[in-house]
């Protein structure tokens, strides 16, 4: 009978939907905006993939709604939206105590690098040009950014680059 209890034990040591449920507790939700539903379905399916939770927004109006009701583990933000532009969305997070502390990234196109504002992308931990990146590059960027590695990791992203402000640069990690 002993020699049963024992193979039982090892049976649920090697079941994996509990482990698949303790994964799913620790999926990491991202917050999405953009106004392009196949660039943001190729990122959903992509992130989704990967074991992360996606909530979208197809406008800044849409974004500051879901940001109401959850506070989101990171934003993939897009600055050219409709209704309410991504840096109204990046300027009202660092206003509010809630979500202040949340990484954003902007993944955006060539025209914010006529931004008139430097706080926008100032304020954002990463930044990438839409043509000038792949899933993958983000997808490295946004794990960064959710999992740091072990040891100090006080410094923002945002140092890294910050000598050249005005400019939208695609990061290397």
């Amino acid at each position: 009978m002993g020699g049963s209890k024992k193979r039982r034990d090892s049976r649920k040591d090697a079941n994996l939907p509990p482990t698949a449920s303790m994964e799913m507790t620790k999926a990491k939700t991202i917050l999405y905006v953009e106004d392009d539903p196949v660039v943001l379905m190729a990122y959903r399916q992509r992130l989704e993939k990967e074991g992360f939770l996606v909530e979208s927004a197809k406008d800044g109006l849409e974004a500051m709604k879901v940001l109401l009701r959850l506070v989101p583990d990171l934003v993939l933000l897009d600055l050219m939206l409709p209704r309410f532009d991504g840096g109204e969305v990046l300027k009202l997070m660092q206003a509010n105590p809630r979500l202040k502390a949340v990484p954003v990234i902007i993944l955006s196109t060539n025209s914010i690098l006529d931004a008139e504002e430097e706080y926008i992308l100032e304020s954002a931990n990463r930044r990438f040009i839409k043509d000038r990146c792949t899933i993958p590059m983000v997808l490295e960027a946004i794990r960064e950014l959710v999992v740091p590695p072990t040891g100090n990791n006080t410094i923002p992203d945002t140092q890294a680059d910050s000598g050249s402000p005005r400019k939208l640069e695609k990061t290397t990690a």
